[in-house]
This record gives C-alpha cells, sequence and structure tokens, in this order.
C-alpha cells in the first residue's frame, strides 16, 4: 500500500522536526518568544504562498467546484458533530468548568493547519490540499465564535462575549489566500516565471517550519501530571479515532469520492489544535490543562494518524 508508506515516511519527517524544535526550546537555544514569531511568519507568509503556489497549479473545473461544497458542508456538519460530543464529554467529566470547557474544545478544534496540510499535502496532493484549505474554513468559522465564546464563558470575572465581536477573525490570512487562490483558478491564472517559483519555494518551508513550532510548544509541558488527565486520553480515542472511522463510513455511503472524503476524516482526526493554547492564554481560560491536551493528542497522534490512514484505505477498498 504506496500511501501507508508515504503517511509513515510523513509522520516520520514531521516527528523530527517537531523533535528539533522540542529540543531547541528545551535546552533555550532558541527563545519562546522566537518561536511564537515563526508561527506568525508561518501564519501570515509562508502558509498563504503555499495555499497560493499549489492550487492555482490545479486545473480548476465544474466538478471540483461541487465537490469543494460538499467537502464544506461535510466539513460544517463534522464540526458540529465534534462540538456536541464536545459537550457531552465536558458534562460527563465532571472536571470544573474551566478544564471542562476546554475539553469541549479541543474535541472539536483540530490542528487543520500546521500539522493538517503537510500531511495531507504528502498523501493527496494539491487536489487534497484544496480540500484541506476548505476544511479549515469550517474550523475556523466554529473556532472564532462558538470557540472563544465558551472559552470566554468558563471566566467567571470575564464577562461573555458577543459571537459576532470574532466574526472578522475569520477574514485572516489563509482565508484571503484561498479566496484569492480560487479565483485565480477561475480564471486559469498562473504565477509567471521566477516569481512562481520565489512563492513556491517560500510556501514549500511551511511544513517544516510548522512542525518546528509545534515542537517547540510541546517543550513547554509539565510532563509529571499527564499521566492523570484520563479524560485526555479519552478524547485521543473518541476525536482523534473512533470519529474519523465514523465518519469515513458514512462518507462512503453519501457516495463521497475517495480524496474528499479521506481529507475530511483526517481532518476530524487531527491533533488538538496550538491555537487554543493561545486563545486561552488571551481569554483566561485553563491554558495548563490545554497545553496538556495538545502535548497528549499530537504525541499520540504520530500513532493514530496512521491507523486511522489505514482503516480510511481499507474502508475506501484501495
Amino acid at each position: 500500500m504506496a500511501g501507508f508508506e508515504t503517511i509513515l515516511l510523513s509522520i516520520a519527517k514531521l516527528a523530527v522536526a517537531m523533535l528539533i524544535g522540542f529540543i531547541c526550546i528545551k535546552t533555550k537555544y532558541i527563545t519562546k518568544e522566537q518561536n511564537d514569531g515563526m508561527s506568525r511568519i508561518v501564519v501570515r507568509v509562508t502558509l498563504p504562498l503555499l495555499i497560493i503556489s499549489s492550487l492555482t497549479s490545479m486545473d480548476f473545473d465544474y466538478k471540483t467546484l461541487i465537490t469543494s461544497a460538499k467537502v464544506l458542508i461535510a466539513a460544517l456538519c463534522t464540526e458540529t458533530l465534534l462540538y456536541a460530543v464536545g459537550t457531552v464529554m465536558m458534562k460527563a467529566s465532571r472536571l470544573e468548568k474551566p478544564k471542562a470547557v476546554m475539553l469541549r474544545c479541543m474535541m472539536c478544534f483540530g490542528n487543520v493547519v500546521f500539522m493538517a496540510f503537510p500531511l495531507i499535502q504528502a498523501l493527496y496532493g494539491t487536489e487534497g490540499l484544496l480540500y484541506a484549505a476548505v476544511y479549515e474554513i469550517a474550523n475556523d468559522g466554529f473556532l472564532w465564535t462558538l470557540g472563544v465564546y465558551s472559552i470566554r464563558s468558563a471566566d467567571a470575572g470575564g464577562g461573555r462575549q458577543k459571537i459576532s465581536a470574532n466574526l472578522k477573525r475569520l477574514a485572516n490570512p489563509g482565508t484571503i489566500a484561498f479566496v484569492i487562490a480560487f479565483i485565480m483558478m477561475a480564471f486559469r491564472i498562473k504565477i509567471p516565471g521566477i516569481v512562481g517559483e520565489v512563492v513556491s519555494g517560500i510556501g514549500s518551508t511551511t511544513t517544516y517550519l510548522s512542525m518546528f513550532f509545534i515542537g517547540g510548544t510541546l517543550a513547554m509541558v509539565d510532563f509529571r501530571r499527564i499521566y492523570r488527565r484520563v479524560w485526555l486520553y479519552v478524547l485521543v480515542a473518541v476525536k482523534m479515532i473512533l470519529i474519523p472511522l465514523g465518519l469515513i463510513f458514512v462518507l462512503k455511503l453519501l457516495r463521497f469520492d475517495n480524496v474528499p472524503a479521506a481529507v475530511v476524516a483526517l481532518q476530524a482526526a487531527m491533533p488538538t489544535s496550538t491555537v487554543l493554547a493561545v486563545l486561552a492564554n488571551e481569554h483566561k481560560g485553563d491554558v495548563i490543562y490545554c497545553a496538556e491536551g495538545v502535548f497528549v493528542s499530537h504525541l499520540l497522534g504520530l500513532l493514530t494518524l496512521p491507523l486511522v490512514y489505514w482503516l480510511i484505505a481499507l474502508v475506501q477498498g484501495i
């Protein structure tokens, strides 16, 4: 199974890049501030250029448009399901409110950019990256509305912020780049010559810069309490294995093509979003519990993602 070898090789490369970032932060060779600056470079520069350079290399047609619309609907339904399951887990866990709310957010919001884009591009090429970017739109829609609202509601003294106050965050560099790339695809506009090579070259650095940043983030976690966090392991089992497997069966019944169905399932299977830790810090959520969730899910994700891909391939009969 060539695809399975690809994901194992991709995961191994991502793990090595994460390890380098982890060591650099742990040894203080790179500071936390420098690591945070690297994330801004990825979000504001390399990732948008990767989206534009990759998607504009595709041939746009009516089928691509229809499939993208289907992926968006499937992504919205998936995010709704994850939020609902997270709400059930939040109530069942009986954790104190800040941790319980963060558990729900970690269930709903995965690392659909930093981790997913490089992996999905390696597995499914530019077509996969297109659908991954479409999924990101749904994820961001939930994150900057229900996500922020939930985190703030856990802080008794912080008040509740209107959902509409965060809608402007949907216009971030990633979504803007996607819209630009989609328009360029529709009108078959290509980036010419040396400019195209430079844009593609800078965009290609996204993979390793993203993994370096994640590794640096994980280096800030206190390992001594991780083994006690039972609900984090429940989260990994439910979000990163059971739900993606259920999704791939449902999407197969709905006659989704293999690539878009696999992308939706893999996006649902991604580890907890590193952005949540930033939001928890900004809105007085439980930053420590979130950081622990990021660590556990990313560490175990190196095992669960190949497993989920293998199960997807079995269901799809590849």
